[in-house]
């Protein structure tokens, strides 16, 4: 859509989706805390291509 085709970040997104409902049912379970009793949040990277065009 743009000119010249911009290089991107490509992330599937459904598996993002499907990965934070998992996170979310372990964590409403088994509610991990901190030291202090305080609910920790998990963090989880995933996987990114690049998607490399024109602009690059």
């Amino acid at each position: 859509m743009t000119e010249p085709p911009l290089t991107t970040v490509h992330q599937d997104i459904e598996e993002m989706g499907r990965l934070m409902a998992r996170m979310l049912c372990h964590l409403t379970s088994h509610p991990p805390l901190r030291g202090d009793g305080a609910p920790f949040l998990a963090s989880m990277v995933t996987p990114t291509r690049l998607v490399i065009r024109d602009s690059a």
